[in-house]
Formats: C-alpha cells, structure tokens, sequence
C-alpha cells in the first residue's frame, strides 16, 4: 500500500534512456519495467508525469527527443500519454492543469544544463507544478545530478518500486557469503571494472573474463596478444590482481576467435600460443567456452556483464552466444548487469530465463563495488510490502 492516499499531481524520475535507431525504439525494457510504478499510485494521484534523460546532448538536440518513447508508453499502456516538448517553465504547467490527460512526458531533461549541474534554482522550478516526487531511475542513481538528488528537497519525495526491486535483488550478490557465486566480465575496457574486480575477487569462487578487456590481463601475463585490445596503463594493475592473493580465482580465455581487421568477415579460432602478432582477438574460443561452462554449471549465483567479443557481427559472435544460451538454461540465481549483456539476451535467448537484469549498467556496477550511490536509499520507499 501507498504511504500517502493523496499524491496530487506526481513527477517521476525514470530512466528511459532506450536506444533508437532511424528514429524507431529497437529495446522497450527500460520503458516495460517504468510504467510499472503507475498501477501503485494511479488512484492515489491527480496527473502523472515521466521525466528521464536520453543519450548526452549538449543543449538541444533532436535525435535525443523522448517523442518516441511517449508513442510507446500509449502503445503498451493502451492509455493517452500527453508529450510536452519542454522540460520547465509555464507551458509545462499550463498543460498539466489544463489538460484532460493523466499522464504525461516531459522532453529530455538533458536538453537542459541545470540537470547535469545539480542546479538548485532549476531544481525548484521544475518541480513547482507537482505535490509529489518518486525517483524510480537506478540507471542514473550514480549520478549527482539535479533530479536525483535535488529534485526531492522541494517535495514529498519517494523512492520508487523499481528502485526497490533493483536494490533487492542487487544485495543478493552484494551480501552473499554462499558457496558457488561465479562473476563473468566481459566488454571492451578493463580501466571501466578494475574497482569491481578487486571488490568482488575475495567474495568469489571465480571471476572469468572476456571480452576485450582479457587481453590487458594477458598482456600482463606476458602473452602474445597481437592487435588486440589492449590499455597498456593498465598492465601492472592487472598484474597485480593476478599476483594477488585471490589470483587464482581469475579465469582467463586459452583460445581465442581471431581476425585480421575487425571490420573483416574472417575469422580463424587460435589456441592462445598461436596468437601472432597480426592477430585481432574478436571473440572467445570454443574451449574457453566449455571451461567457463564447466564454471558456470556448478555454480549458484551467477553475475554477468559484458560480451565475450564483438558479438554484433555473426561471424564473432560465437562466444556471447554459447555463454548466453549457458546462462538462460541454469539453475542458479542469475543476474545480468545491464548494457551490452542486455543487447545479447535479447538477440539470443528471452529475458524470461534470468532472475534478474538490471536497468542499470554502470549503476548495478557501481552498487556491487560497494560505493554508497546518490540516488539509493535517499527516499522513502513509496510501497510497503
């Protein structure tokens, strides 16, 4: 139940930040799992109205436009959603209490400085039409950013039920103390996990990796890694993580999908002796995909993020696939850490065989380094459950 039997007219802080391509949404999930806070408040409130990011303008810009995201509320809400192309000022109050509509869309809040800034001034006058403020974005609850931590001092403010959930399921993995947790890295930049790594590597049993980002570990190792990716700043860091007491529980690829551009539709799988040094790693090989099978199918919560390579092109995405076809048929509690790894679910598995995939990319990254996020645990929950 709801805290309050009155919300009056409710600003919602969510994270519909989805990608676009040609002007058309190719991923509805963040907006499927933000309009689930409507049902929770929709008899409590007068009007509802969305605010959230998209992409990173600077000033305005239309390709980053939430129009499109307003067509596909009304789509799945089967409900008038009422765009408003600005983002403060009268036009925005006079719609709102003019208009017959019950839900509305704000335009990009980052079409405006304020927002980045932490802007107090422009904190107090976005909120003025409202009576009511739920912040339901985790996706951005790393960020000191004006709506996740300004927004609220001027209202009565909550946190939302996604927040919640996100929270929830997160702590699973921040405070696990069982037997059998398995972390599987992957992506282009080790420099983007490095904090994760040393936080999660005493709580682990394994911590694969792959992706891009094995090749500076390997580098570190003194292997032969050709063309490949490689943040040569990062080497010794890398060496040290390995030198380390929790080395051992760092799993690294032994054979590798390789080519001589990644622009090329030519790949040849190598053993890792065999890497020359025209070699590009582009993917993970068939043995190191039944190693980390071998990892994963023991295991009791697992933790992904990240593909295996460039799993975009169909000829190197092998290893992203196999790893998520693994994942979709195990057991174990699984969760997904949001951004690429998100992309490769939906291009080669369903959604419907993870316990969890976070909205939240660098958010969820962030929250299992154990770093205190701006936007967590600021509010009060909306729901008691």
């Amino acid at each position: 139940m709801s805290n309050l039997d009155n919300l009056g007219n409710v600003l919602i802080r969510s994270d519909l930040n989805v990608p676009i391509k040609n002007g058309e949404i190719t991923d509805y999930f963040r907006i499927l799992k933000s309009v689930g806070v409507i049902e929770k408040i929709f008899d409590k409130s007068r009007t509802i109205t969305f605010t959230s990011h998209m992409g990173r303008p600077e000033g305005k810009d239309i390709n980053l436009s939430l129009r499109p995201v307003a067509e596909s509320m009304k789509n799945i809400l089967g409900q008038e959603v009422h765009f408003i192309d600005e983002v403060i000022g009268a036009k925005v109050e006079e719609q709102i209490e003019k208009s017959e509509s019950k839900i509305f869309l704000l335009e990009n809040l980052r079409f405006k400085k304020g927002e980045v800034d932490n802007d107090k001034n422009f904190s107090k006058e976005i909120t003025k039409p409202f009576n009511s403020y739920i912040f339901d974005a985790f996706g951005a609850a790393h960020r000191e950013h004006a709506s996740v931590v300004s927004f609220g001092e001027n209202l009565e403010s909550f946190q939302g039920p996604l927040m919640d959930k996100e929270i929830y399921e997160l702590d699973k993995l921040l405070n696990n103390s069982k037997s059998g947790y398995a972390v599987l890295l992957g992506g282009a930049k080790i420099s983007d996990k490095l904090n994760l790594i040393e936080k999660l590597l005493p709580k682990v049993e394994y911590l694969m990796v792959g992706g891009g980002m094995c090749f500076t570990f390997l580098k570190a190792k003194g292997h032969e890694i050709g063309r490949s990716l490689l943040e040569e700043s990062f080497v010794s860091k890398a060496e040290g993580l390995l030198n380390s007491k929790f080395g051992k529980k760092i799993v690294l690829p032994i054979d590798f999908g390789v080519s001589d551009s990644v622009d090329s539709s030519v790949r040849e799988n190598v053993m890792l002796e065999d890497f020359k040094s025209n070699h590009i790693g582009v993917d993970i090989g068939p043995q190191s995909v039944s190693n980390f099978r071998i990892i994963l199918d023991k295991s009791n919560y697992i933790f992904w993020n990240g593909p295996m390579g460039i799993f975009e092109k169909e000829e190197f995405s092998y290893g992203t696939r196999e790893i998520t076809e693994i994942i979709s048929n195990s057991s174990a509690y699984t969760c997904i850490g949001g951004g690429d790894s998100v992309s490769a679910i939906n291009k080669f598995s369903n959604k419907k065989y993870f316990n969890h995939i976070s909205t939240g990319g660098g958010a969820s990254l962030e929250y299992l380094e154990g770093k205190k996020l701006p936007g967590v645990n600021k509010y009060k929950s909306l729901i008691i459950w």
